[in-house]
């Protein structure tokens, strides 16, 4: 494969079926975990082990009764009273089905995370989480404990159990999880024993319906698996649309185009396993019109009781009629606003939404967050139309709710309304880039810098088995640290891929620093087609690089990508090597190797063919631009992941250069050597 180009390159590459260590990150050694952060990563293992039962740990049962009520142990002790206040009103009782997309129980939630945020230190913390987790509901106590472990700076580095095995019930279907009851209660010496101690339950994938006639069962793999339904909930967790405001400093890193940007990859991402699937265009709808595509999760909470399902064609119940109306008009305000090309803040100050940087705020506005600065007109569409189309009227209700997959973070991606739901929206962003002036020529090109060639390594994908720990599900009578002799697995097959490696030449003039970027976008056959399918380019990758002169040869494994993460080890083995640090027979990395900041790995290709599925790779190499704050200046990436440090990220540009705007083909796109691309394929298969 090779290219004659100038700092752009495209290609066309066919994938065929069949410890993270991010190089371009500043790691200044391995760091081990001391006995005090030991304490921590033990307790915070402990407390979310089976969260439906009463704590086993001798330790913490005195503390069970009662929270820390001296005022001097809070940083802000006005906002822990407004949490005692209304816990004694009446918080969601144990064992309820609980949702973030209702509004008392949002409220609850962020008055929960406030108190545990607001202990001045870990003494008084640990105590308040003991307290909370044997009288607070379980699914608003897992929320606020994540939300407060990752915005507390004294916990930085913690290192949480994954979500899919703090809770399987969101992640795996009912029939597995009866199957491993199953097993438990009346086959305890059933199952595969690699080393004697678990017990293997295999899991299947779902249709969307028991009778589908649109073809999504056939991205099941996709939309129920595990890592990207947790990657889309530790997003969510990290940047809670309820929390904002100086104080969690969200807004440096750029938030609210952030906020955007992660849905239009996510939409990306969908869109090309899709087309690897021979499925049509993600389905478009109107507020008023029937959701063809029906959607039954096979899921249950905990207490048996199913998640709420949507049959096919669709339509809302006459009574909730009046939230067409409310919506249509938020979401009339808003193209309005962005039409008009600014808006006015309270104080009489001006946005200007003709300025590229204008993005972040009109996320902000979308998400309705703290930071968006006029929430109040603008109000929460997101959250109106998760609960129009879950028929539900629990929107300001604090009576019993009955969730459907749309109202969690964690089973969302599996509805494929949500994708249809959110590839709508985003017509928000696409119609604010409409009015941004096209690049120049001077602004893509990077004088000086030319890619001559750039060789991939077969790309090929496939499907494996993987082991999650489901033990939470599983009733124990085990206490201390028998409490983990027993363990149930579900195996489950996932798709992969084989590590692939790409070299690309490049020819320059100076020495200095640049940015790479490479996407991964459809097969076109049209120049002129890049005008529709630039929004279904996926940035998999983004790194700096400094060039000497003359050749500089660039070889990049898929392992290292900026912006993925590999699996996780399971609860109970992170557990062990936990004990066995904190018992000072071994040492704990913080390696960030368990890191929840990132896509996973195992997705960045999208299912492949035996005869070789065609997709376009796309690399553009930039000048570097520093950021206001200094890169890497107030977080070390090696155990952090940096949210609210406003140094996340390695340059200035705006997320999705140069796809995130009009394309003039006059330059964009030419067959001269000194032109902004080319084209070129492989017979890779």
């Amino acid at each position: 494969m090779r290219l004659t180009v100038a700092a752009i390159a495209l290609c066309l590459v066919a994938v065929a079926s069949a410890a993270y260590v991010p190089v371009d990150k500043p790691v200044t050694g391995v760091k081990y975990a001391d006995k005090e952060f030991l304490i921590k990563q033990k307790f915070f293992f402990e407390v979310f082990r089976n969260i439906h039962l009463p704590l086993t740990f001798e330790e913490y049962k005195p503390y069970t009764k009662t929270w820390v009520s001296d005022e001097t142990k809070y940083v802000n002790y006005k906002e822990v009273v407004e949490f005692f206040d209304y816990f004694k009103f009446g918080f969601l009782p144990k064992g309820e089905m609980y949702t973030v997309y209702n509004m008392d129980y949002m409220k609850q939630t962020y008055l929960l995370f406030n108190f545990f945020y607001n202990s001045a230190d870990w003494d008084t913390f640990y105590k308040n989480v003991v307290w909370a987790r044997e009288n607070v509901n379980e699914g608003m106590f897992i929320y606020a404990l994540t939300m407060a472990t990752f915005q507390r700076a004294d916990l930085k580095g913690i290192v949480l159990p994954a979500i899919y095995e703090i809770y399987p019930y969101y992640f795996f279907n009912t029939d597995m999880i009866h199957k491993a009851l199953y097993k438990k209660l009346y086959e305890p010496k059933f199952g595969f024993a690699s080393n004697g101690k678990y017990n293997v339950v295999y899991s299947n994938y779902t249709a969307v319906y028991p009778l589908d006639y649109f073809g999504e069962e056939k991205m099941s793999y996709f939309t129920e698996d595990i890592g990207l339904n947790a990657y889309y909930y530790y997003f969510m967790m990290d940047y809670p649309f309820f929390l904002g405001e100086s104080k969690y400093n969200l807004f440096k890193d750029r938030r609210g185009e952030l906020y955007f940007y992660m849905y239009q990859q996510l939409i990306a991402r969908y869109y090309l396993e899709r087309s690897a699937n021979f499925l049509g265009p993600i389905e478009e709808f109107t507020w008023e019109q029937p959701i063809k595509t029906g959607y039954w999760p096979k899921l249950s909470f905990w207490n048996g009781v199913p998640f709420y399902g949507r049959y096919d064609n669709f339509v809302i119940a006459p009574k909730y009629f009046y939230k067409f109306d409310m919506i249509k008009d938020y979401e009339a305000r808003l193209r309005q606003t962005i039409d008009k090309g600014y808006f006015y803040l309270e104080d009489g100050s001006k946005i200007d939404l003709r300025k590229p940087e204008s993005i972040d705020y009109l996320g902000n506005l979308f998400n309705a967050n703290p930071d968006s600065l006029d929430n109040e007109y603008f109000k929460h569409i997101e959250f109106f139309a998760r609960n129009m189309y879950s028929n539900s009227d629990m929107f300001y209700s604090g009576s019993k709710v009955w969730p459907s997959a749309l109202m969690q973070y964690e089973t969302s991606m599996r509805d494929p309304f949500f994708y249809q739901l959110y590839n709508k929206f985003l017509s928000y962003y696409w119609q604010f880039k409409s009015y941004l002036p096209l690049y120049t020529f001077e602004e893509l090109s990077f004088k000086g810098l030319e890619i001559k060639n750039v060789v991939f390594d077969k790309l090929m994908t496939y499907f494996e088995y993987f082991d999650a720990d489901i033990s939470n599900v599983i009733p124990s009578g085990f206490t201390g640290e028998k409490f983990w002799d027993y363990s149930i697995f579900a195996r489950q097959k996932r798709i992969n891929h084989k590590p692939f490696t790409y070299t690309m030449d490049v020819y320059s003039e100076f020495a200095g620093k640049g940015v790479v970027r490479m996407y991964m976008g459809p097969k076109f056959y049209d120049v002129k087609q890049l005008q529709y399918l630039k929004k279904y380019f996926v940035e998999v990758d983004q790194y700096m690089y400094d060039f000497v002169v003359g050749k500089n040869s660039i070889v990049r494994n898929s392992r290292d990508y900026y912006w993925s993460v590999r699996d996780r080890t399971t609860y109970s083995e992170l557990y062990k090597k936990v004990m066995t640090a904190y018992k000072g027979e071994d040492k704990f990395a913080m390696d960030m190797s368990e890191a929840h900041c990132g896509f996973p790995d195992r997705l960045l290709l999208p299912k492949g063919l035996p005869s070789g599925y065609e997709m376009t790779f796309y690399f553009i190499i930039t000048p570097y631009y520093a950021p206001k704050v200094e890169q890497f200046s107030t977080f070390d990436y090696s155990y952090s992941c940096g949210v609210g440090s406003g140094s996340k990220y390695i340059d200035t540009l705006p997320f999705g250069f140069p796809f995130d705007r009009e394309i003039d083909f006059s330059y964009f796109f030419t067959k001269t050597c000194t032109s902004r691309m080319s084209s070129c394929t492989t017979a890779t298969t």
